[in-house]
C-alpha cells in the first residue's frame, strides 16, 4: 500500500513541481541581484544626455550648422544611453528566463529519475493484487508483467499510468484556465 501512494505522490510532483517553480516561485528573483545599482547609473547617464540636449539647444552658437551639429551629437548621446538600457534589460530577462528554464528542466530530470529509480528497485514487487473475481484478462500479463503474479498490477504500470493520468488532467486543466 505504501508503494501504491509513493509512486503516486511522485507522479503527481513530477507533474506539478517544474510548473510551479517556473510560473510561480521564480527561483530567478532569488538568484539575479545588482540590476538595481546599474539601472540607477544608466538613469543618472541618460538624464545627464538629455540635460546635455535642451544645454545645446538654448546655447547661443556661432552658426546654424554647428548648432545643428551639436544638437545631432546631444541627441545622439541620449539614443545611445537608451540603448544601452534596453539592451541591459534585455540580457537581465534573458538571464531570469535562463535561470528558470534550467530550474524548470532540472526539477523535472531529478523527479523522473526518482520516479525511474523507485520503478526500477521494485519491479519485482506489485503494487495491487486483485482477487480471482476480477478477471484482467486480455491485459493481466502485461499489466504484472515483470512480477509475474497473475491478477497484479506492477510498479512500472501503476508508475506510467500514473504518469499519465496527471499529465492528462493537468492538461485540461490548465488548457480550461
Amino acid at each position: 500500500m505504501e508503494l501504491f501512494i509513493i509512486i503516486l505522490l511522485l507522479c503527481l510532483l513530477t507533474t506539478l513541481l517544474p510548473d510551479f517553480l517556473r510560473n510561480y516561485l521564480k527561483l530567478s528573483r532569488f538568484l539575479v541581484r545588482g540590476t538595481g545599482a546599474t539601472e540607477a547609473s544608466f538613469d543618472l547617464e541618460l538624464n545627464a544626455a538629455r540635460e546635455e540636449v535642451e544645454n545645446v539647444r538654448n546655447a547661443q552658437h556661432s552658426g546654424e550648422y554647428a548648432r545643428t551639429i551639436k544638437i545631432m551629437r546631444a541627441e545622439q548621446k541620449v539614443k545611445d544611453v537608451e540603448e544601452k538600457i534596453k539592451v541591459a534589460r534585455t540580457m537581465a530577462s534573458i538571464k531570469q528566463s535562463g535561470i528558470d528554464t534550467i530550474a524548470y528542466y532540472a526539477s523535472k530530470v531529478i523527479m523522473t529519475i526518482v520516479l525511474i529509480i523507485v520503478s526500477i528497485s521494485n519491479r519485482g514487487t506489485p503494487v495491487m493484487v486483485f482477487s480471482e473475481t476480477i478477471n484482467l484478462q486480455p491485459l493481466g500479463g502485461l499489466l504484472s508483467f515483470p512480477t509475474g503474479i497473475s491478477n497484479a498490477v506492477s510498479v512500472p504500470v501503476w508508475s506510467f499510468s500514473c504518469n499519465f493520468t496527471f499529465r492528462l488532467l493537468y492538461g485540461l486543466i490548465k488548457n480550461r484556465a
